[in-house]
């Protein structure tokens, strides 16, 4: 029973909707394709996931445990540093804008920031 009840609260915790969309940044899981300043970027799905996620819940501060639950699933047994690693491949792809950016709360998490005008 408790697996289930822990199954129904990471399929309520995640994202609604297949895709997020900012000034130049469209992420689409759907078809798993990231539109970046008007061209298709590609990258893996772990990559285009974990973007999804932080971009579907703007300025909310996520652990890196918190992370690989959702996008690795909870029986993950590597290291939480491959979030670090799936956040540096993401910002070599992804630059920052004036609009957001994929920031580091440090010694907490990540997040994805949604700037004020």
């Amino acid at each position: 029973a408790g697996t289930a009840k822990a199954a129904a609260q990471a399929a309520a915790a995640k994202p609604k909707g297949k895709y997020v969309e900012y000034p130049d940044l469209v992420v689409n899981l759907t078809n798993y394709s990231v539109m970046y300043n008007g061209r298709s970027i590609d990258m893996p799905p772990k990559e285009l996931e974990l973007l999804y996620f932080l971009a579907a819940s703007p300025n909310q501060v996520f652990t890196r445990e918190q992370l690989l639950d959702h996008i690795w699933g909870y029986e993950y047994a590597g290291d939480t540093r491959t979030v670090d690693v799936h956040i540096k491949r993401l910002r070599e792809k992804i630059k920052d804008h004036e609009a957001w950016a994929l920031t580091t709360v440090w010694g907490v998490g990540y997040k994805f920031e949604v700037r004020q005008p």
